[in-house]
């Protein structure tokens, strides 16, 4: 009996060490930190929570227009060597607005192990904006981390990056993924550039998900002065092994596709229910998804591609592949007869209408011989 109830204390004792290791991570309101702006209180309570060991910050009072003078850094090298989660919580209803001009910072950067958790649905629904103001020169308005392992492990949701500012450079688009692996996610993001590219994704790997993302570039704007650019790029770091659901990729500028899978280390990519709207009515020949050579598999497993010619036209083609393979199953197109020009193979697949303007895509799979030199 003795030993039994040895057993139990030992058991009560392990069990609350354990309360008291959760009880210990941090809870902080950033508003409630000093600081000239909600930039500089948000990184004082990001701190103090790393400092914790962990924990969240809460930044949801932080709404209205907010003007911010730093990078907000969500998380550092230094809080992932010491195993210190964080998570940043956005407002429901706000404009972060960024001016930094040194052409690398960003206005926020999230770091491994970290989350950054907005509520908003995604699409022209969400109020949580991320924005620059004309003049900025930025890696991009949101981006990850860089580490020299090569390995982030993230969360990001909820939230909307826009750019609709003339006069405003980013080198990689307004959003800026790198390194993302394992089960990271990216959800109900909407990323807007009307004066450039959107989403750049160049290394991610290994069971990554964006699903619910929105990248438009031009959109109607094309008649303010804007020039537009790529909404979705790929690469051309090591891209392999993710997976795109329930997405929407809209409007490039004149010029551009919609989707480019650069070259480079790109295969086992897989886009389910794929939504795009193409910019027919300036540019009657831009394929929508163009995939460079030495890239694949590349999968698109249902979805849509609407030209936006206004009518049945021979020029514009959905997807053009200059890559390994190209798979392509259960897509529809609109105002388009070519729906594949796959280079690769020499075969050109047409659309078969089937009513009005409304056309399906045949199931493709590209057929190559594998050569050796």
């Amino acid at each position: 009996m003795n030993r039994i109830l040895g057993f139990l204390c030992i058991a009560l004792t392990c069990s609350t060490l354990s309360v008291v290791s959760l009880s210990a991570q941090s809870n902080q309101n950033a508003a409630s930190f000093p600081g000239a702006d909600a930039s500089i209180k948000i990184n004082a309570c990001i701190a103090a929570v790393i400092n914790a060991g962990g924990g969240t910050c809460d930044a949801s009072a932080l709404g209205g227009k907010q003007t911010m003078s730093e990078q907000i850094n969500l998380g550092s090298t230094a809080a992932v060597e010491k195993r210190a989660g964080v998570t940043l919580l956005l407002p429901d209803a706000a404009f972060w607005s960024w001016h930094l001009t040194d052409g690398t910072s960003c206005g926020i950067k999230q770091f491994s192990s970290t989350s950054l958790l907005g509520h908003q649905p995604g699409g022209g629904g969400d109020r949580m904006v991320l924005q620059a103001t004309s003049g900025s020169r930025m890696d991009a308005i949101y981006c990850t981390d860089h580490p020299s392992n090569g390995a982030n492990y993230l969360r990001a949701e909820g939230f909307d990056v826009w750019n609709n500012q003339p006069g405003s450079e980013f080198k990689n688009g307004v959003i800026h993924i790198m390194d993302a692996v394992d089960q990271s996610s990216f959800s109900r993001i909407m990323g807007e550039n009307y004066y450039g590219d959107v989403w750049h994704i160049e290394s991610a790997c290994c069971g990554v998900r964006f699903e619910s993302i929105h990248a438009t570039s031009n959109g109607s704007f094309i008649k303010n002065g804007s020039k537009g650019g790529i909404p979705l790029s790929l690469g051309p770091g090591k891209v392999n092994t993710v997976s795109f659901y329930d997405s929407s990729v809209n409007q490039p500028g004149n010029g551009f596709p919609d989707v480019f899978i650069r070259g480079g280390g790109i295969m086992a990519v897989n886009f389910f229910n794929l939504y795009m709207e193409g910019n027919g009515g300036i540019d009657p020949k831009t394929p929508m998804v163009y995939i460079a050579k030495d890239t694949g598999p590349i999968h698109f497993i249902g979805g849509i591609g609407n030209t936006e010619q206004g009518q049945l036209h021979e020029t514009k083609p959905i997807f053009e592949n200059h890559g390994l393979l190209l798979d392509v199953h259960d897509f529809e197109a609109v105002s388009t007869t070519i729906g594949i020009v796959d280079v690769t193979a020499g075969v050109n697949t047409p659309t078969q209408p089937f009513k009005g303007n409304l056309c399906s895509i045949p199931a493709y799979r590209t057929k190559y011989a594998l050569t050796t030199k």
